[in-house]
């Protein structure tokens, strides 16, 4: 089973602490390596919403990060890891349809 789309959602994950962090790039960097996930997976449209859902919680956890308030800060980080597993979960099980596609093909 193609698990290839693993390695770039786990780049969906935010920063440990590093003094040049940009909100902006954050997000760039979260929607290219939910772009490569959806590309390895035959997504469905429930993909695409969770996707949707992860880039809409990677800017608000930059914008949390970037405004120095903790309290929103980890009730943002908490948002998009929750996000990120549900997208997870559903790659998890478009990645099982393409190997059984992949499979009654060679057939």
């Amino acid at each position: 089973m193609n698990q290839h789309w693993r390695i770039f959602l786990a780049r969906v994950a935010p920063p440990g602490a590093i003094l040049g962090f940009s909100a902006a790039e954050f997000a760039i960097e979260v929607a290219i390596n939910l772009r490569y996930c959806l590309n390895l997976v035959q997504p469905t449209q429930e993909c695409f919403d969770l996707a949707e859902l992860v880039l809409l919680r990677a800017q608000n956890y930059g914008e949390a990060r970037m405004g120095d308030k903790s309290l929103l800060f980890a009730e943002a980080e908490d948002a998009l890891a929750q996000a990120t597993r549900l997208l997870e979960l559903e790659l998890e099980y478009c990645s099982r349809g393409n190997m059984k596609e992949t499979c009654e093909q060679a057939a």
